[in-house]
């Protein structure tokens, strides 16, 4: 063996065995390991559904009408909506780009676990002064070399792996952004459409309102002419008659708003939709009946309360991302390649040239800028816990304000469908006396008015109803599934 591969014998040893020990204590990793808070929630809803004890739990054949809650409503034309907003809306769609860039980040972060390597090679010509007295002049030379460098950052304290850690928990606080993103998506599109059907439903009550009054007012007109009503009976029909005839402009401009907000809402413009939905349905949508977890399961099930939870995660990771940077950093230059004077000997096995070393630094003065560091993801770590916190309490009320509104529309339902019908019959005794010349034509206008405005009521009720139901089921975190990602 040669005295230059004696001389090389030692080096190795030393770098293999410093690099294997440094490697060896790798496994130290600062900060907290992360653990889920536990946050204690009521075991049952304060305002439960109507008929429902508040304590049941999804079942497996309640999770799938939870994901696709929209179905239950039975509305071809609403599902229709929904296949357009989940395939074009924009909201939806940079929601998507933010998972695709939380990805690539988190790609980023973990490429610092890894050794970098280049590729490289130079040619060099080099001519000396000989006017020099030293060194001596020694004319031109030139030197080739083609080869590769590496460095290698070692993760001694764990800094990187747990600024990983934390990409990988913001990846899923993204994904579950998109999810939230979705879920309002929907419900917002839901419930404009149940208010352009309810405005469309109180149009023709509306328009039937007008062709009776219309009639009551050939009435008044018929009694006059025989001697059986007064001017001021036909008056009254005429002016109550121009009143109502004010309502339906203002349903329509209703009906259009709705409708452009549905066709911005799919992806498209305000008149994609009109001519569809220009059709009036036959009914309103009916709001079914609705599964009910414990509050702990809507806890797991609402996308903006996980968020909440996975950005606690990430910025408690930081933490030891910001204790790491306080230590001392190692890391590991390689080259090798092959150096020669000769392009020709460039590949020669004498030319093979190599250097490794083990570099480290520690700062010894920033004048407290990595212990404030700590401080603030410390601080930050506590905001993100009092944030899940508030989020868990907002959703729980969330879900007790949507049973409220659903369970008053109900009991509101139950009045209105009985003021409907005695209404109506008001309406035909009061008819009849007039007819009869037992009575005057303002009775009429009275019982008139009282029937339309039960039945108009009694419409808003119905919408309110089915725009309550879409409530808790957004409440519920309802209408997202993994497919999102």
């Amino acid at each position: 063996m040669s005295n230059v591969s004696r001389r090389r014998v030692p080096v190795r040893a030393m770098v293999l065995a410093t690099s294997f020990a440094l490697l060896a204590t790798g496994c130290t990793t600062l900060g907290p390991d992360y653990r889920s808070p536990h946050i204690d929630v009521p075991s049952q809803w304060h305002e439960a559904q109507q008929g429902h004890d508040g304590r049941g739990e999804f079942s497996a054949a309640q999770q799938e009408p939870l994901r696709t809650w929209w179905r239950s409503f039975n509305d071809p034309v609403l599902d229709r909506l929904v296949d357009a907003a989940l395939a074009g809306n924009q909201d939806l769609a940079i929601a998507r780009t933010r998972l695709t860039q939380a990805r690539a980040e988190r790609i980023q972060v973990a490429a610092g676990l890894l050794p970098t390597v280049s590729v490289g090679g130079v040619g060099q010509a080099l001519r000396s002064s000989e006017r020099l007295d030293w060194p001596p002049g020694i004319g031109g030379s030139r030197t080739w070399r083609a080869g590769f460098d590496a460095s290698w950052e070692l993760d001694i304290f764990g800094g990187t792996r747990r600024a990983v850690e934390a990409a990988d928990a913001q990846i899923d606080a993204v994904t579950d952004d998109a999810h939230a993103v979705q879920v309002s998506l929907l419900a917002e599109l839901a419930a404009d459409y149940a208010m352009l059907r309810t405005a469309q439903a109180r149009l023709a009550i509306a328009q039937e309102n007008i062709r009776n009054l219309t009639q009551g007012e050939q009435l008044a007109e018929r009694a006059l002419a025989h001697g059986l009503g007064t001017s001021a009976d036909v008056a009254q029909a005429r002016a109550e008659r121009e009143t109502a005839q004010a309502l339906p402009p203002q349903l329509d401009a209703e009906v259009a708003r709705l409708s452009h907000a549905i066709g911005v809402l799919t992806g498209g413009f305000s008149g994609d939709w009109r001519d569809l939905l220009a059709r009036p349905s036959p009914r309103l949508p009916v709001a079914p009946s609705l599964p009910l977890s414990m509050p702990s399961e809507v806890m797991r099930q609402r996308p903006d309360v996980r968020a909440a939870e996975r950005r606690l995660a990430a910025a408690t990771a930081q933490i030891g991302v910001a204790e790491a940077a306080r230590f001392p950093h190692f890391s590991i230059p390689l080259s090798l390649g092959t150096t020669a004077s000769l392009l020709s000997d460039l590949f020669s096995g004498a030319s093979l040239a190599w250097s490794a070393a083990l570099q480290t630094s520690q700062t010894l003065y920033d004048g407290g800028r990595a212990r404030a560091g700590v401080t603030a993801a410390q601080a930050q770590a506590d905001a993100a816990r009092l944030a899940y916190a508030r989020d868990v309490r907002l959703a729980l009320r969330d879900v007790e304000d949507a049973l409220t509104g659903l369970n008053s529309e109900r009991a509101r339902q139950l009045s209105l469908a009985a003021a409907v019908g005695d209404s109506q019959l008001a309406l035909d005794r009061a008819t009849r006396l007039y007819r009869r010349g037992l009575s005057g034509y303002l009775p009429v206008l009275t019982a008139q008015r009282a029937a339309n405005h039960a039945r108009d009521a009694l419409a808003l009720s119905q919408g309110g109803e089915v725009r309550s139901a879409i409530a808790l089921y957004k409440s519920l975190g309802a209408g997202w599934e993994e497919a999102v990602n």
